[in-house]
């Protein structure tokens, strides 16, 4: 059972969203590491290159963006915390970039 939800989620192809297809494809194991790590309010990345998935400390996950980033992901992260949703950083390094995605409880 999915606890997060997005519109987005119900979409295919969104250019606005290139990640949702990749997303999808993992959903059970990313929400099922947030799950495991809820109480300390992980950071989830998920590596489209590798697959991996990874729970890291916010704070020390979000301390290490960079300066342009770092205060509107903090932001993001503590309205997504307050509203029980669920961050997710995308990183593909082959294209360079790292995309926050947030999904809202169902």
């Amino acid at each position: 059972m999915a606890l997060w939800q997005s519109e987005e989620m119900k979409k295919s192809g969104a250019d606005s969203a290139p990640y949702l297809k990749e997303i999808r494809k993992h959903w059970d194991a990313i929400t099922g590491l947030y799950l495991t790590y809820q109480a300390l309010e992980p950071m989830i990345e998920f590596d489209v290159a590798s697959g991996q998935i990874r729970a890291y400390p916010a704070k020390d996950y979000l301390g290490d963006l960079t300066d342009r980033t770092r205060e509107t992901a903090k932001k993001q992260y503590q309205k997504a915390v307050a509203e029980g949703a669920l961050m997710i950083f995308v990183k593909d390094e082959i294209k360079r970039i790292l995309r926050s995605y947030v999904f809202p409880p169902a």
